[in-house]
């Protein structure tokens, strides 16, 4: 029993070791939030719309048949009476009572492209009911962007202030001894020990937006993370700054032209002749042989043209109106474009500002490192008050601070610029 427990004890801290926790890129985090967001089954449902619509479309081919059938009867019918004045003939009259089932059989021969054409709209429709689901997957990843970044953020902020912490409490024992000697006032301990007590709060606050962040990020993205370490920066840097665009919102305008400009070759086939091979067989009394007074059976069978010579000008109409969309389509692909432009410009710039934020943040933590350096020095000696060099340090935690955030502001900037241009 000693021998299992021994061995236990041995074993344990390698199988706690040994359990690393997963890492999650932001990248990752895009996939998981893609197949866990309901709205993407649609792609699917689309799919299965458009492959009954389209199976609907070809049936136009195929051939119709129509059972019908009338009983009637009528005031009067065909008479040949001078006939029987004729000698040898007598035509008996017909009844009045008609009774007749017809099978009527058509089949398109021509249809003037009228089916290729609704395919073509129908594929269009398929398109554009995907593409609306990309630009709320377009939304879906900005949202993890400002959850991933905001956690990250705040996590650093806190990492931070654990190092301030452990300094603060350093310097805590350290001025304990010195109050013993006589050195410092039991006010400079208190200052310290206030300052430490800020930190502790806000840590107690950063934890608890952390934990409604990550609880918000799991939500989106089907995951179990636990904490913040486990979320990784990406290593974004883009190639160049010249203007693309391959925003989801601006290819579904294009999509919705190819729609328009589908519609108006629908338009055009519409005054297009048809052709249509028909046959009908039937029962009746009386048959297609209006003299014969029974009951017969009787078929024909030939070729049908349809042509509309003459609309009053509704297919000219209808064209003008698929213009005007497509005009109106290409105004908000230029709005979509200035506004774009205008906005990658801002982008752009930010970037500019926070490289060279960056490159003045590490010389001001430099600074203010050596800065914290002599006030602690000049704290010990007396030459300076607790206060003096509580405000030092938080300076000097400021500047960390102000460089973290820098940091990860610019890594955003160009996720938001590759976002922007729809390369994200």
């Amino acid at each position: 029993m000693k021998t299992k427990i021994f061995l236990f004890i041995l074993i344990f801290p390698f199988v706690v070791f040994g359990q690393s926790q997963t890492i999650y890129s932001l990248y990752s985090c895009y996939d998981s939030a893609i197949n866990n967001y309901p709205n993407f089954s649609q792609i699917e449902f689309n799919r299965a719309i458009y492959e009954l619509n389209e199976k609907n479309i070809a049936s136009q081919h195929y051939p119709t048949l129509n059972l019908s059938g009338q009983a009637s009867w009528q005031s009067e019918v065909t008479k040949v009476s001078f006939a029987n004045n004729i000698p040898g003939v007598n035509i008996e009259e017909l009844n009045k009572d008609w009774y007749k089932v017809n099978l009527d059989i058509e089949q398109m021969i021509y249809d003037g492209g009228l089916v290729s054409n609704q395919k073509k709209v129908e594929e269009a429709n398929l398109e554009i009911s995907n593409q609306k689901l990309m630009v709320e997957v377009y939304q879906l990843k900005q949202n993890i962007n400002q959850l991933f970044f905001n956690i990250v953020y705040l996590n650093k902020t806190k990492e931070i202030l654990n190092v301030l912490k452990s300094n603060l409490e350093v310097r805590y024992d350290q001025a304990s001894k010195s109050y013993e000697n006589g050195i410092l006032l039991k006010s400079d301990l208190d200052a310290i020990s206030v300052e430490i007590n800020n930190t502790k709060q806000k840590n107690i606050e950063l934890n608890s937006d952390i934990e409604g962040l990550i609880g918000s990020l799991n939500e989106i993205c089907g995951l179990e993370i636990k904490n913040p370490d486990q979320l990784q920066l990406p290593d974004i840097k883009p190639d160049n700054y010249d203007f693309q665009n391959n925003r989801p919102e601006y290819q579904l305008l294009s999509l919705q032209q190819n729609k328009v400009r589908s519609l108006k070759e629908l338009s055009n086939v519409k005054r297009k002749p048809h052709f249509v091979a028909f046959g009908q067989m039937g029962y009746g009394r009386p048959g297609y042989n209006m003299l014969d007074n029974n009951f017969t059976d009787y078929y024909m069978f030939g070729v049908r043209m349809r042509w509309n010579i003459w609309d009053w000008g509704k297919v000219k109409r209808e064209k003008q109106v698929f213009d005007i969309q497509n005009n109106i389509i290409n105004t908000q692909k230029e709005t979509f474009e200035q506004g774009l432009r205008a906005d990658l410009d801002k982008k752009v710039s930010d970037i500019r500002k926070y490289e060279q934020l960056i490159e003045n943040d590490l010389v001001i933590v430099g600074l203010q490192k050596n800065v914290v350096k002599t006030a602690s020095n000049q704290m010990d000696n007396g030459t300076i008050t607790t206060t003096n060099y509580l405000i030092e340090v938080n300076k000097r935690v400021k500047s960390e601070l102000n460089l973290e955030a820098h940091k990860l502001q610019l890594i955003f900037a160009n996720l938001q610029y590759l976002t922007a241009i729809g390369n994200n």
